[in-house]
């Protein structure tokens, strides 16, 4: 009778183990449109002024898909669907900051929050259709501005900020990715 019992509890403990409850973990799933297998994604158009951002952007996402993906990213000829971005906007905001000696109402920014956004869809290439979209994904990175608030550094100011660019651009690529494939 022992025997019995545990083979039934062994039995069910493996059901339980093998059922599923929908989940799945992010960047799983046949994404909008099942049997996608070749995508494109060219530079994206960057109306900030901000030089090569589209490249950055479109460059990070097409490694996200290679490293990642079951899709294969190809010339656009080749491609059965094809992602679109446009890099709308990039702002800043300061959020920690130092007063300056002997000036009146003036603060010198130490770390800033650097905003991107971006405008992306992936459309398939036959009808046209809009497989997947989102007209405003915004994101963001706090960086430091500044070393030392004493000896304030532009280089390390441009290096700060090119950094948390290419933070967001490969933070950003994740998040389409897993958002596109989970349909979400």
């Amino acid at each position: 009778m022992q025997i019995r019992s545990r083979l039934l509890i062994v039995a069910v403990v493996l059901l339980l183990c093998t059922t599923g409850c929908g989940y799945h973990f992010s960047g799983e799933g046949p994404g909008p449109k099942p049997g996608l297998h070749n995508i494109a994604i060219p530079v994206f158009e960057n109306k900030t002024s901000e030089p090569d951002l589209g490249a950055i952007f479109a460059g990070e996402l097409r490694k996200e898909f290679m490293r990642r993906g079951s899709m294969r990213v190809v010339p656009q000829d080749e491609a059965e669907a094809v992602f679109r971005g446009i890099i709308t906007n990039i702002y800043s905001s300061a959020v920690a900051h130092r007063d300056l000696p002997l000036t009146y109402n003036n603060a010198l920014a130490i770390e800033t929050r650097l905003y991107v956004v971006l405008e992306i869809r992936c459309i398939e290439i036959k009808t046209g259709k809009v497989l997947w979209q989102d007209p405003n994904f915004t994101y963001f990175k706090v960086y430091r501005q500044l070393r030392n608030a004493q000896d304030p550094d532009p280089i390390f100011s441009f290096d700060s900020r090119k950094g948390a660019l290419q933070f967001l651009a490969k933070e950003m690529s994740t998040r389409i990715h897993d958002r596109f494939l989970s349909n979400f």
